[in-house]
Formats: structure tokens, C-alpha cells, sequence
């Protein structure tokens, strides 16, 4: 050990070892109020020894030492009284009333040893005077040079006491004096060491707690730096989304429009090759852009899509997806088929609109990157699970490339982004829907040159699917619409305006409006109820379509709950319809025509339905 190890050095900072005194103080409060408990127990304790004397003692004797038993307590009880107030929390007031405390305790003993009979002097008192020792050293918790001068008052006071205590003709002096003293002298030297040690234990903790609390402080900052930075963040990405989704509407509107008008023209000037020729690259122009949106569409909603399983005939699945792009491939010069086989495929565990946006992008992909030659799609079932094959003829797929592909908006051979080739989002929209699908996985295999294969892989289902329908017929769609009572309310006069030619094609009566107000207008004529109500999401002046149809709902509430479409431009999730009652639907801007009056159609169907068998079970 060093010497250095003995020293106690104090706080070079004032105001560092002022805080020190308070904290030593306050931390070792309790410690010294049981100690000086302990201390006048241990003084009534050794009177109960006492008692058990006075049979060998004189009478007068055993009086003297009740009375100096009893003005000790009372004199030890005072500064211990002040221990247990708010002042034992003071270093100053405790260390004082410590030192009376022990005072008072010290002279006790010395009072008794001058009381006591010589032969019992030493046997009886002088371990008091050892045991008092040990308690203040080890229990008051005294720093190193306090403990030094109030315990040094103590045994200088015992060793003087000792030098000249004559009893008759006898006294202590030399060796016997040093042998009397021995222990007591012993006891005071032993415990400054540990005072040394127990106080630069305190030192250090002091620091390590400061340091702690300040490490802690200076966490909990950053954390709030971090918090609010995380908040800007978020501010910002919230911010990023309104302008995103408010731009995303924006400029679907016209392109919406330009759609619906196209579609309108195109009816009227059927025997006019030319025109329609016009529109034609009119509308593929605008069809293209819609599909870029609609890939936009699609990858934010996946994020917080729940799949819903359920068993799907796979046979439906792949002839629909295959009408769906034949005449994109056939514009292009390529063949579109599916592979002949002597039996259909099993039905397959799915979400059916997942699994088939997955296939339709397969298939679109291939058709984009095929300049001649053709696309097939064919199946295979791998135990219990079908592998369904998209292979197309096209350039092929270096090495190097074959893992790009499946992020964001990566494309090949595109260098002058040609817009009719999409944003590069349909394969990673692909790759985001198998992780979302159980069971489900892709395969790409593919030769520079030679063309390339895109395998979807997914569970057998265990129980035969619904027998699903094609209603995609333009004459079912004019059969369900024809003389319904349709009520439009949009925003923008140009969409509107489509929408109304749209729906008047397919033999629909229409009421039109712009705003809330145009629809207090409506209400108030007497109008009978609207077969459905298709309303964009947001409206001017703050107003929603949300708004626009509970208004609807509320003034022909003896009709029932009536169906409401909502058409948006926006980035919008059906959950945020999910306190809206139903029935209703959520369509897309990015929507074809077709598709619109497909989903309508659908859905009035449908609710005519259940409004059936809600009367008849009235009945």
C-alpha cells in the first residue's frame, strides 16, 4: 500500500467539496441518528448491569450511579433529538451534535469510573470506554479529521483522567499508566485509518454519483434532442406525404379527365378512323401515366396491407390477367397465351388481388421488354405447392443485374426514361408482395439473349374455391346501370364533367354537384334518393366527401343506408374509411374508364342484393 493511500485529500473546487458536505451529510443522516440510538441503549443497558450490582455495592454508591446514569441519558438525548429534526441533514449541526453526544457519553463513563470501587473499575467501565470508541468511528460516519479531534478530545480527556486519578494513597503512573491506556489509545489510531478509508470511499462515490447524474443529464438532452429532432423528422415526412399526396391528386385530375373524355369521343366518332386513331395515342399517352400512378398507388398501400386468404381458382385468376393484357400485346406485334395442358391448374391459398396484381406485373414486365416472339404462361405442381411460369422472349437478364431488378425504380435498357415503360416499380412491387404472402416465393431464371422465366410460387389450396364470374362485360355494365339514379359530386368542373358522360354512356340518370353547397341544393328539392353516390374524398373549402355523404345519408335516413362510392386521387387507405358505415367502396382516379363503371356496377349489384334479402327477411 501506499502512503498516499492514508490521505484524504479534499475537493480542489470549494463549491465541489461544499457539495460534498451537504450530500455527505444527507447520505449518512440515518446511519448516524441509529448510531446514536444505539449509543444511549447501550448506556441504559449497561445501568441494567448496574442494578445487578448494588447488592455488592454500598448504598451511597449505587445512588451516585443512578443519578450520573440519568444526567448522562438526559444530557446524551438533547443533541440526539436536534439528529432526528431537519438539522441531522446540516454537516455543520450534525457533527456538532455528534460531538455533545459524545461528550456527553465520555464523561458519563468518567464520572462512573471516579464512583466506581477501584476493583471494579477496570473490569466494569473501561470496555464502555473501548465500545463507545468503536460505535463513533464506525457508525457516526464522521469525516476523517472530525472524527481525529472529537474522538482526540475524548481520550486526551481519558488519558489525563487516568494520569491523575489517586484513589487513597494509590495512583496510575508510568508503565501501568501506558498498560491502562493501551487499548483505548490503540482503538483511536485504528479507527482514524478507517475514517480515512470509509471517507475517501464517500469522495469517490460523491464523483462517480456527480459524474452518473451528469452522463445521465446529458443523455435525457440528447435523448430530447433526439426526440425533437425525430419529431421534425416526422414533421417532415408528414409534410412530404400532404405535398406528395396533394400533388399525386393534382395531377391525376386531368389525367382522369383526359381519360374520360377520350372514352366519351371515342363512342361518338366510332366511323371516324382518323380521330380515333388520334385518340388512341391520346389515351394510351394518358393510359401510361395512370400506370405509373397506380404502380405509386400500389407500393405505398402495401406497407399496410393485411392479406385475405382464401382458396382461388387459379384457372380465373390467369384467363383474366391474360384479357387484361392481350391488346397491349397485341399493339406491340408479341403473342399472349397460356400454355396448353391437359388439365387446369388446382386452386391455390391467396390473396386473390395480391397474387394477381403479382401475376399482372410478371406478365407486363415481359410484354415491355419482348420486341418479338411472345409471352406464355404455364404451371406446375411441386408437392403442395404450384409454381406458375411467366416466360417471355425477350433480350434476357445479365447476372449482374438479376437482384436490381427487384428494387426501386430500376430499369434496364431504359436510359432516356420512356415513360411507357412505368417507373420501375412493378417487379419490387412484386418482391414487397410474396414477403407479405405466406407460403409464397419468386424464381427468376433467365439467358442474355434468350429471353427470361419469372416463377410465382404458392401454397395448394385445401378446399375448392368459389365459382367466380366474369362480370366485366360492357353490356353487364350497361344492363345494372341503365335508369339508376347516380348523384356526382367532384370538385373539378373537367372530371365532373367526365364522370357524367361516363356514367350517361351506360344509361345512367345523373344529378351532378361541386361542392356541399351544390348538394344542399339537390337536398332541398325533394329529389327521391340517389341509387349510389360517387364523390371525390377531398372538396374545397375543407369539405369531404366523407361530409357529402352523411349529409345524403341523414336526409333520406327512411331509405336505409344508402351505398356510397368514393373516387380519389390521393394516396388514401381503405382503413381510413374504417368509421364510415357501410356499404361503400373506395375507386382510384388511375382507374381506366372501364374499370370505374366495372367497380360501380359491382357494387350497386351487390347492395341491391343484400337490400333484398334485408326486405324479404323483413317480411
Amino acid at each position: 500500500m501506499r502512503s498516499s493511500d492514508f490521505v484524504v485529500r479534499k475537493f480542489r473546487l470549494a463549491t465541489l467539496e461544499r457539495a460534498f458536505r451537504v450530500d455527505y451529510a444527507r447520505r449518512y443522516a440515518g446511519h448516524r441518528r441509529v448510531a446514536g440510538t444505539i449509543l444511549i441503549l447501550m448506556v441504559i443497558a449497561f445501568g441494567y448491569h448496574d442494578w445487578l450490582l448494588f447488592s455488592t455495592l454500598e448504598p451511597d454508591i449505587a445512588v451516585s450511579i443512578v443519578h450520573v446514569r440519568l444526567a448522562g441519558t438526559s444530557a446524551m438525548a438533547i443533541p440526539l433529538w436536534l439528529l432526528w429534526g431537519k438539522r441531522g441533514f446540516d454537516e455543520r449541526w450534525a457533527v456538532g451534535s455528534l460531538f455533545v453526544l459524545t461528550l456527553s457519553c465520555w464523561l458519563t463513563l468518567e464520572t462512573l469510573r471516579q464512583i466506581y470501587p477501584l476493583v471494579r473499575v477496570f473490569r466494569e467501565i473501561a470496555p464502555a470506554f473501548v465500545l463507545v470508541v468503536f460505535v463513533v468511528f464506525i457508525s457516526f460516519r464522521l469525516r476523517a479529521i472530525t472524527a481525529a479531534w472529537q474522538v482526540g478530545v475524548c481520550v486526551v480527556i481519558y488519558l489525563t483522567a487516568l494520569r491523575f486519578w489517586p484513589r487513597g494513597n494509590v495512583s496510575v503512573r508510568g508503565l501501568d499508566w501506558i498498560s491502562r491506556g493501551a487499548m483505548v489509545s490503540y482503538m483511536y489510531m485504528a479507527g482514524i485509518l478507517v475514517s480515512i478509508q470509509f471517507e475517501r470511499t464517500a469522495r469517490r462515490e460523491f464523483m462517480f454519483r456527480r459524474m452518473l447524474r451528469a452522463a445521465k443529464a446529458r443523455i435525457e438532452a440528447a435523448s430530447l434532442e433526439v426526440n425533437r429532432q425525430n419529431e421534425r423528422m416526422r414533421e417532415l415526412v408528414r409534410e412530404k406525404e400532404r405535398f406528395f399526396s396533394s400533388a399525386y391528386h393534382d395531377i391525376q385530375q386531368p389525367l382522369s379527365a383526359i381519360n374520360l373524355f377520350v372514352h366519351s369521343a371515342r363512342i361518338k366518332l366510332e366511323d371516324k378512323h382518323a380521330v380515333s386513331h388520334d385518340l388512341d395515342v391520346v389515351e394510351q399517352t394518358a393510359c401510361d401515366l395512370l400506370d405509373m400512378f397506380k404502380d405509386i398507388q400500389d407500393y405505398s398501400e402495401l406497407g399496410s396491407y393485411t392479406p385475405k386468404l382464401t382458396s382461388v381458382d387459379t384457372w380465373t385468376v390467369l384467363t383474366d390477367v391474360v384479357e387484361q393484357h392481350r391488346e397491349p400485346a397485341r399493339l406491340k406485334g408479341i403473342e399472349l397465351r397460356i400454355g396448353r395442358r391437359p388439365r387446369r391448374p388446382p386452386p391455390i391459398e391467396t390473396d386473390r388481388s395480391l397474387f394477381k396484381r403479382a401475376l399482372s406485373n410478371f406478365i407486363s414486365n415481359a410484354i415491355k421488354n419482348t420486341s418479338s416472339g411472345g409471352v406464355v404462361i404455364g404451371w406446375v405442381q411441386i408437392g403442395e405447392r404450384l409454381r406458375i411460369d411467366v416466360r417471355d422472349t425477350g433480350a434476357g437478364i445479365s447476372p449482374e443485374h438479376r437482384d436490381a431488378i427487384f428494387g426501386e425504380y430500376f430499369q434496364i435498357n431504359n436510359p432516356g426514361r420512356d415513360r411507357s415503360k412505368g417507373l420501375g416499380l412493378g417487379l419490387s412491387i412484386v418482391n414487397r408482395i410474396v414477403k407479405i404472402l405466406p407460403m409464397h416465393s419468386m424464381r427468376l431464371w433467365s439467358v442474355e439473349g434468350r429471353g427470361s422465366r419469372f416463377s410465382l410460387y404458392a401454397p395448394v389450396a385445401k378446399i375448392a374455391p368459389v365459382i367466380e364470374t366474369d362480370e366485366r362485360k360492357s353490356d353487364a355494365y350497361t344492363a345494372i346501370l341503365k335508369g339508376k339514379y347516380v348523384l356526382l359530386c367532384d370538385d373539378d368542373p373537367i372530371v365532373l364533367e367526365g364522370l357524367r358522360q361516363l356514367f350517361l354512356g351506360a344509361g345512367a340518370r345523373v344529378e351532378t354537384a361541386e361542392s356541399m353547397t351544390g348538394i344542399d341544393a339537390f337536398l332541398t328539392d325533394g329529389s327521391r334518393p340517389p341509387d349510389i353516390t360517387v364523390t371525390d374524398i377531398r372538396l374545397r373549402d375543407g369539405q369531404t366527401g366523407i361530409d357529402v355523404a352523411e349529409r345524403i345519408r341523414r336526409k333520406f335516413a327512411w331509405a336505409g343506408v344508402l351505398p356510397v362510392a368514393f373516387i380519389t386521387g390521393e394516396l388514401v387507405s381503405p382503413r381510413a374509411l374504417r368509421d364510415f358505415a357501410e356499404p361503400f367502396v373506395l375507386l382510384r382516379k388511375s382507374s381506366t374508364p372501364e374499370s370505374i363503371l366495372a367497380e360501380v356496377s359491382r357494387f350497386v349489384a351487390d347492395a341491391q342484393s343484400i337490400r333484398l334479402v334485408m326486405d324479404g327477411s323483413i317480411r
